[in-house]
């Protein structure tokens, strides 16, 4: 029984993972090709979603492996509202169906809110809603349906439109997923990093060019270019620090890190690298991480 219950939570981890990869995707471009990836996205979110409701009705039977596709999951959900089953249709709209916040503020408990403007000081304050989880049953329907034909092989689809996409985002405010928050910042960090790493491919290029004299010259005069810390002029500036490809203290920083950790954002005045605000924010994350792990 153990097992089967470390089997159940390690594949809601993974249907969690492949419906936030392919859901990413699909907001930032759900026009290129993009209907076996909503497919996907779909299917892994419904089954995460069926299972934790409704544990076993994600199976086409309940001793075996193989698991029910999104039309029939889709259909799982239609039918638990129909018999009343921890899901209701929405007023107005009976093929949207809500499955209720599991934790909402209860009666007399004061509520959960947020400040209104800029300041954390803000009298004005405004509770937050329910974190219900709304299934979109006719436009999720209505995209399976359009993609059918391109996903089998035949002609006669029909292209994802927004509205479908939408839908398929708000299935992450079930308790069973919530990745998508993670997902978009973990392919920010990606891409910064792969772009920071070709920033130093060519910074390199640039330092074989110049050659040891030319640099050495460069560095020498570093400390003239250099806008440093000023209180009037520059109040955000650093001194010149060492840069972390030809390794000369000639990294000048227009500004710093968002947690003060005092990693520059700006360019080296020798090999001309670039280090940017995304790079800084996560090397600085790592040295206040280790910071604390020393502390413990």
């Amino acid at each position: 029984m153990g097992a089967l219950v470390l089997d159940d939570a390690l594949m809601e981890n993974q249907q969690a993972r492949i419906y936030a990869v392919c859901a990413v995707k699909l907001d930032e471009d759900h026009t290129d090709v993009a209907e076996g990836t909503f497919d996907a996205a779909l299917t892994n979110a419904l089954v995460a979603i069926v299972a934790h409701e409704w544990s076993g009705e994600e199976r086409k039977k309940p001793d075996r492996p193989h698991l029910k596709s999104a039309r029939e999951l889709l259909g799982v959900v239609k039918g638990k509202a129909e018999a009343g089953k921890k899901v209701h249709p929405v007023a107005g709209r009976p093929e949207v169906y809500v499955i209720p916040d599991p934790h909402p503020v209860t009666v007399g408990e004061p509520p959960v809110s947020v400040t209104e403007g800029c300041s954390i000081f803000s009298s004005e304050r405004r509770s937050l809603p329910p974190l219900d989880t709304r299934i979109d049953f006719a436009t999720l329907t209505d995209a399976l349906e359009a993609t059918q034909a391109t996903r089998h092989g035949r002609e006669g689809g029909r292209p994802l439109e927004r509205r479908h996409v939408d839908a398929l985002l708000a299935l992450d405010d079930h308790t069973s997923l919530m990745v998508l928050d993670a997902e978009r910042e973990d392919r920010h960090g990606r891409s910064a990093s792969e772009e920071d790493h070709r920033e130093q491919v060519k910074a390199l290029k640039r330092l074989n060019r110049l050659g040891n004299e030319e640099a050495d010259r460069r560095a020498a005069i570093a400390a003239e270019i250099h806008e440093g810390y000023h209180p009037k002029h520059h109040p955000v500036g650093l001194d010149l620090q060492d840069c972390p490809v030809c390794q000369y203290p000639a990294f000048s920083s227009e500004g710093g890190d968002e947690l003060s950790m005092q990693i520059g954002i700006g360019q080296c005045l020798v090999c001309h690298y670039e280090r940017s605000s995304a790079i800084a924010e996560g090397e600085a994350r790592e040295m206040l991480y280790e910071a604390r792990l020393a502390d413990d």
